[in-house]
């Protein structure tokens, strides 16, 4: 085996190394521990009918405090100021109450967003930091705490470009966690106040992409020297 074929292999075998999913990670939006709740929950039980988070009591939805990634942006955790969740589930598909607790499934459609300002990347004025389409959702509780939880379609992401271009493996489930009011356990409207948000993707680097590019360029590359050579030859 001659010695450029031995560098080929060698540069394809580490490129496909740094494209596996080793490389993979987490990018995480969280505002946890508002024992006094942010935003306004509202929605009423029935077939077609959608779930909102958006403003009430002061602020503009749920709160979002954090972005943690383990790409080394702003070190791992960039501090958000003002930051904010706001989202609709897509319409109702099923669902109950009773017993003092609910459980309600939702189809796909509907949205996430979550706006605020990062001053560390640049970002010094109220941005739209991701926005997605939920793929399904449920929201269930019991008393007066409930939960919603939507499964977030990976094609739809967008982050602000200051954090970076990502290739999207996974979510883990989009979560916001709720004081609501007692007349949800019976089947009544239901409205409330966000006291903890999380929203998780896995995801793998861009870079994963560009060095199987690299790879192909590198092989053609090499064919081409090679006619190039033979026909000097000739």
């Amino acid at each position: 085996m001659d010695v450029r074929r031995l560098i080929l292999f060698a540069v394809l075998g580490a490129c496909l190394a740094l494209a596996s999913p080793a490389w993979a990670g987490s990018l995480l939006f969280r505002g946890t521990n508002f024992p006094d709740g942010q935003g306004s929950l509202m929605f009423t039980p029935g077939i077609g009918n959608d779930l909102t988070v958006g403003p009430g009591g002061g602020f503009n939805g749920g709160p979002v405090t954090d972005f943690m990634n383990t790409y080394g942006i702003c070190g791992g955790d960039c501090s958000i100021t003002g930051g904010y969740l706001q989202l609709a589930s897509g319409p109702e598909t099923s669902g109950s109450a009773g017993g003092g607790t609910w459980t309600y499934l939702f189809g796909s459609g509907g949205n996430i967003k979550i706006f605020g300002e990062i001053p560390i990347l640049g970002i010094n004025s109220p941005t739209l930091l991701m926005t997605a389409s939920f793929a399904s959702g449920s929201f269930t509780g019991a008393g007066t705490v409930g939960s919603f939880i939507g499964g977030i379609n990976l094609a739809s992401i967008v982050l602000a470009p200051q954090l970076g271009v990502y290739k999207y493996s996974g979510a883990s489930t989009d979560s916001a966690s709720f004081n609501i009011t007692d007349t949800c356990s019976t089947g009544g409207s239901c409205s409330g106040s966000i006291v903890d948000a999380a929203t998780t993707l896995q995801t793998i680097p861009e870079p994963a992409t560009l060095s199987v590019l690299g790879v192909g360029l590198f092989a053609f590359g090499t064919g081409l020297r090679r006619r190039m050579a033979a026909n000097k030859t000739a």
